[in-house]
């Protein structure tokens, strides 16, 4: 990297923190040098210290914390010194600007976005008036916001997230600045959209000869856009190299393990690599390596002396003692392969399935009044077998949890049936009926804080369900059956008397099974329950899942807009797009031989942890318009057994034509 420009230079930087009486220090030490015009991603688990680290080089650092040492380089100035306003605002936004996760929260509900993205041209451009409207329905353009001129006077929730996220990215670029900051710019999107943002933020930098870095819990997101790749742990940089080094020689057991966890490398049916244990406490001063009581593999000295950076080439160095000459040679705990592995989870025999939900012609509508009426789901129709987990994929909007809703009876259903275990349990129904079906089927959320009572003790959430049904002899039982649901999902009796705010995430989520489970179900409806979780304790609450379907018999539905975390865990998937399933078939058949047009849309984008695939990989956009539904109504039809497609005679003689050609 010696015939690039250094922009930015950070030097043994430490960061602390005043929280609760004690000192806590979020960055201990950490060093970088950022090029002119490169792709950075900062990549670690939740609380690595990514956005800490990054925000320090804004001046956005929260009003109780502090750089307690070393060296911001900007510029030729040592801006980690900077302690007023007056100092940043050259610094922020006008020449380092950032990209917020949630783009709702960055954006003011009362101002029409052309007005907000016009503010930072006129503040840091120096243009006003009709010359800084031009310019702004410029960059709306840009950002790819259809009709500019007439979104220039709407409002952020007239948008919708993807479109959202392009305005906070045309408000950063309007800055004009050298350096953008994208802090999980994707995290909440969808998968295509993901995908679309990404492809933006690679065009405007060359379009305005942007430096990036990009902040994110999952690599695999970052193989399409990043020159090189920082991986960040317990506040420091264990690792840093170019793109293809990370992914293809990684070094650190830390570097090993994030790429181990992802489903995309995962073998189907067996266990998902997770990272035993939990991160340090940085209240704490850490001896040694931080990762090494996470580390089958650590040494003696990991746990004595912190290590140095050692050198794998120029442009690859790690903090590893594994890498010291007089260290024995330790490979990584499991192979690292990029390209995915097949199947090995065996297949439900042909003649042996026994359905335990049956939707049939399946819609729901919302709104009162007829001009009113929202059809959000429409003619579905699909079944479940009994042990199998079948996923249900789609666009945010497309109806998934709507579904999901109607079957436990939290939406009333405007036709069609829901047959569960033989007997229909949507619309008026019995109260022994629906007592059973309170029991017998349950739901895990997607947000396990947002689903949990933060006010109650983990013993009363979890017993929640006893209560409502008395379904105890006394409260002896009642204990006996709490204990055993939280063991059975990796939790600890002591446990019981805490608050969800003292949990992790990951251990949040457990606690959400734990109150499904004790219910003793026969169904889960599994409603995106790991999107908000960093992509190691995405795979211990994934392997859980699949350990207490093999010991209770347990059928789960599988609602995700994360395509390949599907894949790995689902038997069946149905695709989903604004409220009609249009293909249904087993997974692996479906994933390697998609056949309607939204179907390979959606796979399309999924994020590949390759590089070199994912930089080759065409993105295909659905266009609805190509199917002329007017003049010949589609219909669902069984092309071959097990797999539906929502199709008319016409497409349904060219997706023939293709199963043919892959049969061949």
């Amino acid at each position: 990297m010696e015939d690039k420009n250094i922009i930015l230079s950070v030097k043994d930087l430490v960061i602390k923190f005043h929280l609760r009486g004690q000192v806590l220090t979020a960055i201990r030490g950490a060093s970088l040098d950022l090029y002119e015009g490169e792709s950075l991603a900062i990549v670690g688990e939740s609380g690595s210290g990514k956005s800490v680290f990054t925000k320090s080089f804004m001046g956005l650092l929260d009003g109780n914390g502090w750089i307690d040492s070393g060296e911001i380089i900007f510029e030729e100035e040592d801006i980690s010194k900077y302690d007023t306003e007056d100092e940043w605002i050259n610094i922020r936004g006008k020449k380092i600007a950032m990209v917020f996760q949630d783009p709702m929260t960055s954006l003011n509900p009362l101002k029409i976005i052309g007005k907000q993205v016009q503010e930072a041209i006129e503040l840091h451009q120096g243009i006003h008036g009709e010359e800084a409207k031009k310019k702004t329905i410029e960059i709306l353009d840009d950002v790819g916001i259809n009709e500019p001129e007439k979104r220039y006077h709407q409002y952020p929730h007239e948008f919708s997230g993807g479109m959202r996220q392009r305005v906070v990215i045309a408000i950063s670029v309007a800055c004009n600045p050298r350096i953008l900051i994208c802090d999980e710019p994707t995290t909440a999107l969808d998968v295509t959209i993901q995908a679309q943002i990404l492809n933006l933020l690679k065009d405007l930098k060359e379009k305005y000869n942007l430096t990036v870095i990009y902040i994110t819990h999952d690599l695999g997101v970052v193989a399409n856009v990043a020159d090189r790749i920082a991986v960040m742990y317990a506040g420091d940089i264990i690792e840093i190299g170019l793109c293809e080094e990370i992914f293809y020689n990684p070094q650190h057991p830390y570097t090993w393990a994030l790429l181990s966890s992802l489903p995309q490398l995962g073998v189907k049916g067996e266990p998902l690599f997770s990272i035993e244990g939990t991160p340090p406490n940085l209240f704490y001063e850490i001896k040694g390596d931080a990762f090494a009581p996470r580390n089958p593999n650590a040494l003696k000295i990991d746990f004595v002396k912190r290590p140095s950076y050692f050198e794998v080439s120029p442009t690859h160095k790690a903090k590893t003692w594994l890498l010291d000459p007089r260290a024995s040679h330790v490979a990584p705990h499991k192979p690292i392969k990029i390209s995915r592995q097949s199947s090995g989870k065996p297949k439900m025999p042909k003649g042996n399935k026994e359905v335990l939900l049956d939707v049939k012609n399946l819609r729901v509508e919302f709104g009162r009044r007829k001009k009113d009426k929202f059809v959000a789901v429409n003619d579905v129709s699909f079944n479940i077998y009994k042990g199998e987990t079948f996923g249900l994929v789609g666009e945010s909007g497309s109806g998934k949890t709507t579904i999901g809703r109607a079957i436990i009876r939290l939406n009333e259903t405007a036709g069609g049936d829901i047959i569960f275990d033989g007997k229909k349990i949507n619309g008026k129904i019995n109260k022994e009926l629906d007592k059973e079906v309170t029991r017998r089927v349950q739901m895990i959320f997607q947000d396990p804080m947002a689903s949990l009572n933060e006010r109650a003790k983990v013993e009363y959430i979890v017993s929640e369900g006893l209560y409502n049904l008395k379904n105890y002899k006394d409260d002896e039982e009642r204990k006996e059956k709490v204990e055993k649901a939280v063991l059975d999902v990796g939790l600890l009796p002591e446990f019981l008397s805490r608050f969800p705010h003292e949990f992790s995430g990951g251990q949040r989520q457990r606690i959400g099974v734990a109150r499904a489970l004790i219910m003793e179900p026969d169904l889960i409806i599994a409603d995106e329950p790991i999107s908000a979780l960093d992509v190691s304790i995405r795979a211990q609450v994934l392997n859980l899942m699949s350990e207490l379907q093999k010991e209770k018999g347990l059928t789960y539905l599988f609602i995700a807009h994360d395509l390949s975390v599907v894949r790995f865990i689902t038997d069946r998937v149905a695709v989903i797009h604004k409220g009609r399933i249009v293909e249904l078939a087993e997974t692996e058949k479906l994933y390697e031989h998609p056949l309607h047009p939204y179907t390979r849309a959606l796979f399309s984008a999924i994020p590949l942890p390759d590089p070199r695939l994912e930089r080759n990989k065409k993105l295909e956009i659905y266009d609805p318009s190509i199917h002329n539904y007017e003049k010949e109504p589609p219909r669902w039809v069984e092309i071959e057994p097990e797999h539906f497609i929502l199709a008319n005679d016409r497409e349904l003689d060219a997706y023939l034509g293709k199963l043919e050609k892959y049969s061949r």
